[in-house]
């Protein structure tokens, strides 16, 4: 067991510096980009798998003080499903760096793991709502019985406490009544990654910096999990060789229609 390894046992979380290459940071952003468009002009395909800045502050108004909800109803906050709205998503996911990251973390062979599902998670500057306390492994998505699951948040700009950046508990997978007041805001530069453990305790201020705060998110699982919970999303529990195929077979296809 390495370093990195041990301190995400204790821990419950990681910073992974350069997770993906520079190319693969420009590619995301510019699919993302191209989705976030397609989302605010009202794409129904994009609005059927997304909630918004409105809907979000609407719900929960105390978590986003002093935003009209109407002003932010085409402003996406989550967009969900990713690989069925942008196929090319898959090139990104399927990188082999993502995969034998995880696999170390969750100590097993990268053969050993899953994938479960992706989302794109915004905070537009100066009107992102906060984001709860909660524990992945709480949640009625897509989670496991034992617990073997582990999310990747892979920041397309600097995320840091300044624009509302994931704050996680230390050793709260392990001491479940560790106070919040022991939150910290990991730095974490774009193309790095926060890596979490399921039981973590994590949540989020609002963004009222003049600083975008785009993150990707990504949720791994074990082939040996029996799973709670089971959403229906293009590609769940596709193993990396699965990915690299639909990638490889949705370029041929363009080559061929262009």
């Amino acid at each position: 067991m390495n370093t990195r390894t041990v301190k995400f046992a204790s821990h419950g979380y990681s910073v992974i510096p350069g997770l993906i290459c520079e190319q693969e940071l420009a590619f995301a952003r510019e699919l993302v980009t191209e989705l976030v468009d397609r989302y605010r002009s009202g794409d129904p395909t994009a609005l059927s798998v997304g909630i918004t800045i409105g809907d979000v502050s609407r719900q929960h108004p105390q978590r986003n003080p002093d935003i009209d909800p109407d002003r932010w109803r085409h402003e996406p906050f989550i967009i969900g499903d990713l690989i069925a709205l942008e196929p090319r998503f898959a090139r990104l996911l399927s990188q082999k760096s993502i995969w034998t990251c995880v696999a170390e973390l969750l100590e097993c062979a990268s053969s050993d793991l899953l994938f479960h599902f992706c989302n794109l998670t915004r905070k537009p500057s100066e009107v992102d709502p906060a984001i709860g306390w909660h524990r992945d492994a709480d949640n009625k998505y897509f989670a496991s019985h034992d617990g073997r699951t582990l999310r990747l948040l892979i920041p397309l700009q600097f995320m840091s406490a300044r624009n509302g950046g994931t704050a996680v508990v230390p050793g709260s997978h392990i001491q479940t009544d560790t106070p919040v007041e022991t939150a910290l805001y990991p730095d974490v530069a774009p193309g790095a990654c926060l890596a979490l453990h399921s039981a973590t305790l994590h949540g989020g201020s609002p963004n009222r910096s003049e600083q975008e705060r785009d993150v990707i998110v990504i949720q791994f699982g074990l082939c040996s999990s029996t799973l709670r919970c089971q959403a229906d999303e293009t590609l769940s529990l596709a193993t990396r060789e699965d990915l690299l195929a639909f990638y490889r077979g949705t370029v041929e296809k363009r080559i061929v229609n262009s």
